[in-house]
């Protein structure tokens, strides 16, 4: 999910749950009986936790694109060149990636 994604999602789970505890009330206020407001609200909150809560796509429609790690980095011998190396990645060392900058 990126960062525009999580925006959206806290967004739609506050108006899911707005607009859930208005029905809520006017349903029990109406009805005279907490447990239908209580059940409606129930309903409002699975439905924000069905909405919101998985990483759907529609979260994901601007990602981020990472930098690439540079040899300088402290960890780079130990953790990252083997898993580069692994992948095929790190070929000619810190000349290439002086080159890209």
């Amino acid at each position: 999910m990126d960062f525009r994604g999580q925006k959206l999602a806290e967004r739609m789970y506050q108006v899911i749950l707005v607009i859930a505890g208005i029905i809520a009330f006017l349903a029990g206020y109406l009805s005279g009986s907490f447990d239908t407001m209580s059940y409606i609200f129930t309903c409002g909150v699975i439905v924000a936790v069905i909405l919101c809560v998985p990483d759907w796509n529609y979260f994901n429609q601007h990602p981020i694109k990472w930098l690439p790690i540079d040899e300088d980095h402290p960890d780079w011998e130990t953790k990252y060149k083997p898993q580069m190396e692994a992948k095929g990645g790190a070929k000619g060392g810190k000349q290439e990636s002086k080159k890209k900058r």
